[in-house]
């Protein structure tokens, strides 16, 4: 395989990325409508390649893919999320309008737009007919074929555009590419695949679209799909074509997958006026050049050099602009949910916007002592085990943090000396060298953005770095801003909670009284009945409950609650107690018919006895309002149960009811928020939480016919040192 120069590999890492204004602008309306739906963004996301190819590859980093490859752009989508999705979309408009106003050349895309959605559309219908497996994957193949132009022309510029213009199409374009440069696009784009790292042939495809009809017919099925339709895409008149006038690649196409002239032709016609649609709803006008490549149109003048020769007020409006295009930044990434997610937005955003593929983030400690890396996914693992001093600055990194300016290991007079840790900070972002750029908030420093550069690329974004600055400062004020919200909510937390600690300790108090002249009276009372008397087993369950309520009510003034010591329990034991304390009441009264089914020997299990009756109260209360006259509930018990890591006693409370509504079923054991009197669905969430308290495990079946509860709980002799 070719392989790429190091210079113009250095050049593209960056993935700089043209994009057609029309798809962008579409997209970013849609990604700011809440009520957006991930299949309208991923349909977005399919007409237009360079988005494709930066999304696809940011949901594809070590950061973002936790181990699992992602092709599908849904998948892609649902990775990053919506917050992440939003913050991106604001950053590519934002480098789009930068690079525009800066005074780079603009180019028309509007041919390979519609090149690439040709193929595209091509790929996936040659894919169904041919009953290839993966439709979706001959489409993104087909919507990225052309990807490594658009990166040859981000990366390097104004040499790869004086290429387009001397091209008349694409073989022209890619005769002259290697030659000059030392690879061509396909080569790029299949780069760009790679590093996707995708179990698929994607960047295979991508590599061969331009290999002749000899060489495609030994390669894989997905390469000769997208040859094929690269291939059908370049023929004009497809449908009015004989076979006899068919050229030789048409011939080799047939061949390939097996389809008739009048099948192909027919996939063509439809994909022309599917993109044609595509291109009326988004306002754009195909134009008579044949050419499927960029080319260059209009160079825009420096709006801000061409106004004033002003040095000083060029800089003003240079800093008005910059304010004006990163005020959507600021307000998206302040709408991430916490500081780890503003930092990974942050340097994300940084990518995009200025062409960076290493960026990192230190620091400053709450003792204001030292620059650490903040826990956040994709830092480099040797930042993060890095303590750089603030005092005394006897760093790069300590006084850049300190100061008001970006630094580098490049700068011939950096503002301090290169340290041994700054070569440590450069090991560890595996750089030639590093630029730092401080972050500062309205209060004062919060770190530096640290970016691990080569020599070339820091050239290539020297001229950025006082918009970097901006970019920094408006991530830094965002965090802060983050920061003191969190700090409001600690202090509005505790003092809701000692507001509400005297309240409980009040109402523990005036509990607390009844409460025991009641147990007191009941052990007189019991004291009163003849020794043989059953009434006397029946008031020590009361008495029993009666301090089960106190340490409840107690419970709610305590905030450092640690879990209860676990007991050996009797399972048995205590369902008899339940069910004589509330049997009556809840089921014989009611005319529902209870059956106990209770396992003899049962193992003891270890938990709390306590929060054993706690949720067997939940359970059969809830069983009890829910059921009708002559309706059956059954509670058994089973022993030595196995499941998964050991042995369990069951309990299973069933019962012949109407079965659980949706919406409980939806969030079980979570609390409803329901509108019906009295029920706010918590007794189910307390259920849950006691068995998992325990250790042990709890499932529902409900099926409209029914109701069963099963819970499992560790015998004591899994848990016992013994």
């Amino acid at each position: 395989m070719q392989q790429i120069p190091d210079e113009i590999l250095d050049a593209i890492e960056s993935i700089h990325l043209p994009y057609m204004p029309q798809t962008l602008l579409r997209f970013l309306q849609v990604v700011d409508n809440d009520n957006a739906s991930v299949n309208e963004l991923a349909t977005l996301v399919r007409q237009n390649p360079s988005l494709c190819a930066r999304l696809l590859t940011i949901a594809n980093s070590a950061a973002m893919r936790h181990g699992k490859e992602i092709t599908s752009i849904e998948q892609c989508l649902i990775t990053l999320g919506t917050r992440l999705v939003r913050t991106l979309a604001a950053c590519l408009a934002i480098q789009s309008v930068f690079d525009r106003t800066a005074g780079d050349a603009t180019y028309d895309y509007t041919g390979f737009w519609m090149h690439s959605l040709r193929v595209a559309e091509i790929a996936r219908a040659f894919a169904e007919k041919i009953n290839f497996p993966g439709s979706d994957e001959a489409y993104l193949a087909g919507l990225l074929h052309d990807i490594g132009q658009l990166m040859l022309l981000g990366g390097v510029g104004e040499s790869y555009g004086a290429l387009l213009v001397c091209s008349s199409d694409e073989d022209a374009l890619l005769a002259i590419e290697g030659p000059v440069l030392g690879t061509d696009h396909a080569v790029v784009g299949a780069w760009l695949v790679d590093r996707w790292e995708l179990t698929s042939f994607v960047a295979d495809a991508i590599l061969f679209h331009h290999n002749s009809a000899a060489e495609i017919a030994y390669a894989d099925r997905l390469s000769q799909i997208l040859w094929s339709a690269h291939v059908v895409s370049g023929i004009h008149n497809i449908s009015t074509l004989t076979s006899e006038e068919q050229p030789p690649e048409m011939a080799a196409a047939e061949s390939l997958l097996g389809l008739d002239l009048a099948e192909i032709a027919a996939v063509s016609v439809q994909s022309e006026e599917d993109v044609a649609v595509l291109a009326a709803a988004f306002g754009i006008t195909p134009t008579d050049d044949p050419r499927t490549h960029p080319y260059s149109s209009i160079t825009f003048e420096n709006p801000v050099s061409g106004r004033s020769g002003d040095e000083a007020q060029a800089e003003l409006e240079s800093a008005v602009r910059d304010m004006s295009l990163l005020q959507s930044l600021q307000h998206n990434l302040f709408g991430h949910a916490d500081e780890a997610e503003m930092l990974i937005a942050a340097r994300e955003s940084a990518r995009i916007l200025f062409g960076l593929q290493k960026v990192g983030f230190l620091s400053i400690d709450p003792d204001q002592r030292f620059l650490v890396a903040p826990d956040i996914a994709g830092q480099p693992p040797l930042l993060k085990r890095l303590e750089i001093r603030l005092e005394p600055p006897t760093s790069l990194a300590a006084v850049t943090t300190l100061g008001d300016h970006p630094s580098s290991t490049f700068d011939e007079h950096p503002p301090g000396d290169v340290s041994l840790v700054d070569i440590q900070v450069v090991r560890a972002m595996s750089s030639e060298g590093v630029l730092y750029v401080p972050m500062h908030g309205r209060k004062g420093p919060i770190g530096i953005m640290i970016c691990g550069l080569s020599t070339l690329q820091y050239k290539r974004i020297s001229n950025r770095i006082t918009w970097m600055t901006s970019f920094a400062h408006i991530s830094a004020v965002s965090i802060e801003a983050c920061r003191e919200l969190g700090y409001r909510e600690q202090n509005l937390t505790r003092s809701l909670t000692d507001r509400f600690e005297k309240n409980a300790r009040k109402i523990i108090h005036e509990a607390g009284n009844p409460l025991s002249i009641i147990k007191n009276y009941l052990k007189i009372v019991s004291q009163k009945q003849p020794a043989d008397s059953g009434i006397s087993q029946e008031l020590e369950i009361l008495r029993e409950e009666i301090d089960r309520v106190v340490n409840i009510v107690q419970s709610l003034s305590r905030t450092d609650i640690t879990a209860p010591s676990q007991e050996r329990v009797d399972v048995n034991a205590v369902i008899e107690g339940m069910l004589a304390l509330y049997g009556e009441a809840f089921f014989s009264d009611r005319h529902i018919v209870l059956e106990k089914k209770l396992a003899p020997a049962l193992s003891l299990v270890s938990g709390e006895r306590d929060g054993l009756k706690q949720l067997l109260l939940n359970l059969l209360k809830n069983a009890s309002e829910a059921l009708s006259d002559q309706d059956t509930l059954t509670i058994s018990t089973n022993d030595k149960i196995r499941y998964k890591d050991g042995l369990y006693v069951e309990i299973q409370v069933a019962d012949s009811g109407p079965g659980l509504p949706h919406e409980v079923m939806q969030r079980l054991f979570q609390p409803l928020e329901t509108s019906r009197p009295g029920h706010s669905g918590l007794g189910l969430a307390i259920v849950g939480e006691l068995v998992e308290r325990m250790g042990g495990h709890i499932t529902c079946n409900s099926n409209g016919a029914g109701t069963t509860f099963t819970i499992l709980l560790p015998l004591a002799e899994m848990v016992d040192p013994a």
